[in-house]
């Protein structure tokens, strides 16, 4: 009697999670793929995506690969526009890449395939998430760098690098980027106010940012020194209070 219930009340759980995806994003074809569940890999994903209830099954599979690339449709529709403009970056910077879904979506629709990605994160044991204005992470890592590198190659991204950030802080990563993005770590749980300056170093003349912020995102004196627009976002959440942006900036009027 008890396992029913529960056995019910996830798949309530499960029914609520995905009828609140945006239909429209959740509907696109899935660009990146899950791999079968493992309870290791269910595991990691709960230290990142807290609200779902998962479990190392199909079903569980199918809801977190809808979700995941619901949230790369959205971030794709808001910056294709800006991207296509632009000639193939041959160095991107990802901070907070998660499980890579953003990393493989961008190749392969974006057609990157021979571009480098650098995939910024550490390994952790628990979520220390803060919102809009929280500090530096050095000790909010929630990644799990050994099942990043096995979801990008199940998805055969073909050139990328992970840095492991409890190794190499941001200050000490090398050379400039062409583009730099943070969808779910810098700009939104952590204020981009605290990583600027290490940005700034990273990116070169023709370099582009890309952060998710909130809707209510107030601006800071270093962004004088950057050409700075925030483009709308729709987020792969329906019913969402968050109103979210995608902040682009550049060093020249090239954003």
């Amino acid at each position: 009697m008890f396992a029913a219930a529960q056995s019910w009340l996830k798949q309530r759980k499960m029914a609520k999670a995905e009828q609140a995806l945006d239909p429209e994003l959740a509907s696109k074809p899935p660009v990146f793929l899950a791999p079968p569940f493992t309870p290791e890999l269910v595991a990691a994903i709960r230290l990142i995506s807290t609200q779902l209830a998962l479990d190392p099954n199909e079903e569980s599979r199918l809801l977190w690969q809808k979700e995941q690339n619901a949230a790369c449709w959205g971030e794709y529709e808001a910056l294709a526009p800006a991207l296509h403009l632009r000639e193939t970056p041959k160095r991107v910077l990802e901070i907070g890449p998660g499980m890579g879904r953003s990393a493989v979506f961008f190749a392969k629709k974006f057609g990157w395939q021979e571009s480098e990605f650098h995939l910024f994160d550490g390994n952790g044991t628990s979520t220390k998430y803060k919102y809009k204005r929280g500090p530096r992470f050095e000790d909010s890592f929630c990644g799990n760098l050994k099942l990043l590198s096995t979801l990008l190659d199940y998805n055969r991204l073909q050139h990328y690098k992970i840095i492991d950030a409890q190794q190499t802080p941001l200050a000490k990563v090398d050379g400039t980027y062409d583009l730099i993005y943070s969808f779910y770590a810098i700009g939104f749980h952590w204020s981009l106010e605290h990583f600027v300056d290490d940005i700034s170093r990273l990116m070169n003349d023709k370099s582009l940012g890309a952060f998710i912020v909130h809707g209510d995102f107030q601006s800071f004196p270093a962004l004088k020194n950057f050409n700075c627009r925030i483009l709308p976002l729709k987020a792969a959440k329906k019913r969402t209070t968050l109103k979210l942006g995608m902040l682009l900036m550049s060093k020249t009027p090239a954003a």
